[in-house]
């Protein structure tokens, strides 16, 4: 019955195409130089274990349905766009696991002139934790997903053009997160408000190399916790930048984290740290995008820190001009600063795409996820194979 309510999705679909393609955007539109994009996406896929446990899993056939609708424009030196984007999953066999995201989001960006240049950004989110992960992780009778809602909102600023010897790109953002109240692992511990700012500075060695310096601090505060868990996180890296010919781009950046909590009795923490991310495009329709980092965050709700080392790699290959892979592999290690637990997380994703027409593409999918932990409850994994579809209006 499911694979049937998939095939039934996808034919409802196609005559909205068929709308958009017999209409012509308002000349008002087009003179403001706006584009509005719809898409949907319609998925069927099987998943092995719903829920992230080690023992008695259960499977189950489920149904993902996302619309989006992205509204973009450029007028003078303004670049404008506000985006929505929704996620339902439909599982046939637990109920129970069903959830639907929401994510809007509008960023204005604006060159004043040759050397200044603003980008303000706001993100709301209507999000969740799955089964067994977040506030309701080590939980094995957790069946509900657990929602959250999170906000940001994000300045930054440029200082300098292209061939500026020095230039100055301070930012600022504002988050915080909120667990809904009526979600059964609910407790306020996991709710808090964040402060980031900082400074990058950039001095230019050629056409297409920059050296770099970048200073941020990070105050969290979490009401739930009487202000026990509060920390101001401060990061100094060094590195180097690089966008040559379109080849190669990336940004290396080494330093140290340090870390000071209000809880006396835990003192503060200080860690080496990195941030590195590399693509590299050997040919045209080749892309290999490289990523390892090492920083300090915050456990959920314990009152921990954790020294998380992250590192993964992709890469995306265009066979023709209508066949494209996906091959994704990333290693997440978590160790708790204040216990003896350790986290090791793996995954990897394959996605195989083909596009029937400019506005229809069909996919196979699979995705592999292992965990190990100190904590023998934590651990488990599981498989979901999938059957993809996506239209662009």
């Amino acid at each position: 019955m499911l694979i049937l309510r998939y095939l039934l999705f996808t034919l409802c679909a196609a005559p909205f195409y068929l709308l958009a393609a017999s209409s012509v955007a308002p000349s008002n539109m087009v003179d403001l130089g706006i584009e509005i994009i719809p898409t949907i996406a319609i998925n069927y896929k099987h998943d092995d274990n719903v829920t992230n446990v080690k023992n008695n899993k259960q499977a189950s056939n489920l149904v993902e349905i996302m619309p989006a609708l992205r509204i973009q424009g450029e007028k003078y030196n303004n670049q404008f766009s506000l985006s929505y984007s929704a996620k339902q999953s439909l599982y046939s066999d637990n109920k129970a696991s069903n959830y639907t995201d929401h994510k809007l989001q509008a960023d204005v960006n604006r060159a004043m002139n040759s050397h200044h240049k603003l980008a303000i950004s706001y993100q709301f989110e209507r999000n969740h934790d799955a089964a067994n992960t977040g506030i309701s992780e080590g939980n094995d009778q957790a069946t509900a997903p657990a929602i959250f809602y999170t906000q940001d909102i994000t300045l930054n600023y440029r200082y300098g053009s292209q061939s500026s010897t020095l230039t100055f790109a301070p930012r600022l953002s504002v988050n915080n997160k909120r667990y809904d109240e009526g979600n059964s692992n609910y407790t306020p511990l996991a709710d808090f408000n964040e402060y980031d700012y900082g400074l990058a500075l950039y001095y230019r060695l050629a056409a297409s190399v920059n050296l770099l310096v970048d200073i941020s601090n990070k105050v969290t505060n979490y009401p739930g916790n009487s202000n026990a868990k509060d920390s101001i996180n401060s990061l100094l890296y060094s590195g180097i930048n690089w966008d040559i010919s379109g080849k190669t781009q990336g940004s290396v950046k080494l330093g140290y984290e340090k870390i000071n909590v209000t809880d006396n009795r835990r003192g503060s923490k200080t860690n080496p740290s990195w941030d590195i991310g590399i693509r590299w495009s050997p040919k045209t329709y080749s892309i290999f995008n490289i990523k390892a980092s090492q920083k300090i965050t915050n456990a959920i709700t314990a009152a921990d820190r954790i020294k998380e080392n992250t590192g993964s790699v992709n890469w995306q290959h265009a066979w023709r001009y209508n066949v494209s892979t996906t091959l994704a592999y990333q290693h997440v290690n978590e160790t708790y600063q204040y216990s003896a637990r350790e986290d090791n997380s793996n995954s990897i994703n394959i996605a195989l795409s083909y596009q029937l027409r400019y506005w229809l593409t069909f996919g196979l999918s699979y995705e592999h996820e292992t965990k190990s932990s100190s904590d023998v409850r934590l651990g488990y994994d599981n498989n979901i194979y999938g059957l993809t579809s996506r239209l662009v209006f």
